[in-house]
């Protein structure tokens, strides 16, 4: 699998994983003695997806994702390259899953009063970005969750609006639903319908109030690069 994805890179601009854009949505590549995966992604906005439009909602698909899976017309950050391809790469720089299960398992143990460490996503620790050539040619680069704001609750119960703060880790666990595909790259809650979520609680539980923030989110039709950094485990 690994020769296939390799096979399938062409860069468009930098020569590295620092500095490298990728211009087409099928595209990836992998940086294995850095532990870095580009994925080549578009992107898209379908307003009649939940909370697209930059409304609060807890919305349960992921932003970002690839075309091949049911999540597809939700993702803002879209990728031609296959979920499985994706989870190659990144098995390929190194993240390693610790605890996966699927989406069956979840919403079974949705159920149950009591949550588990069993119940919980785990595996590498990776941080998310987006890399894109602006206006003026020039490369940018910004963490995926500055694209998005959160709606939480202050130091005294009050309403407040702050920066989504997720902790991101890789499962992989969509190889494992194995009658669907959703297709989701980066999940905003410890969801098993992807390959990377925020697991500060346990299956799919508390689905976070969040919007995008249009205002930083490229232009619909972009290409941009989801890069993803793997902590190494030793």
């Amino acid at each position: 699998m690994l020769g296939l994805i390799l096979s399938l890179c062409v860069v468009a601009t930098g020569t590295g994983p620092f500095d490298t854009v990728l211009d087409d949505w099928t595209e990836v590549q992998v940086f294995p003695d850095n532990h870095i995966v580009l994925i080549g992604c578009t992107v898209c906005r379908n307003n009649s997806s939940p909370g697209m439009d930059g409304e609060f909602s807890q919305r349960t698909q992921g932003w970002s994702g690839c075309s091949d899976g049911r999540n597809d017309p939700h993702f803002i950050f879209k990728s031609g390259v296959s979920n499985s391809e994706c989870n190659a790469a990144l098995e390929a720089a190194g993240a390693i899953a610790f605890n996966q299960f699927p989406v069956a398992y979840a919403v079974e143990r949705m159920q149950v009063e009591e949550a588990v460490w069993e119940d919980y996503l785990d595996g590498s620790k990776v941080m998310v970005a987006v890399r894109w050539i602006d206006e003026n040619g020039e490369v940018r680069e910004t963490a995926f969750e500055r694209f998005f704001e959160e709606q939480s609750v202050g130091r005294n119960g009050e309403e407040l609006i702050k920066e989504f703060t997720p902790h991101y880790v890789y499962h992989g666990s969509n190889e494992l639903n194995e009658d669907v595909n959703y297709g989701c790259l980066v999940c905003q809650q410890d969801c098993s319908g992807g390959l990377i979520c925020n697991n500060t609680g346990p299956c799919c539980k508390p689905v976070p109030v969040m919007r995008p923030d249009w205002d930083l989110i490229p232009e619909p039709g972009t290409s941009v690069t989801m890069v993803i950094y793997v902590m190494p485990e030793r």
